[in-house]
């Protein structure tokens, strides 16, 4: 979660330059700036749809990253 807050604040400290993202190119940011323990999600995510709504992989990634904070806390 802390990942995907950083992410937005990135964005929107963007915003104030006139920098211009498209949702797609969001995406593969985020997408590309996850750890390597997460490729197989990054695959499927990127290959399992025509096309990657900037929500919907908010979404996702943040359910799996939640998951897998949760799993190490028990462990």
């Amino acid at each position: 979660m802390e990942h995907l807050s950083f992410f937005n604040k990135i964005i929107n400290e963007l915003l104030p330059v006139d920098v211009k993202i498209d949702d797609e190119e969001k995406v593969l940011v985020l997408l590309s700036s996850l750890s390597q323990s997460y490729n197989h999600i990054i695959i499927i995510m990127l290959y399992g749809t025509e096309t990657l709504i900037l929500e919907e992989v908010t979404v996702t990634a943040n359910s799996i990253i939640k998951r897998v904070q949760k799993k190490a806390k028990s462990s």
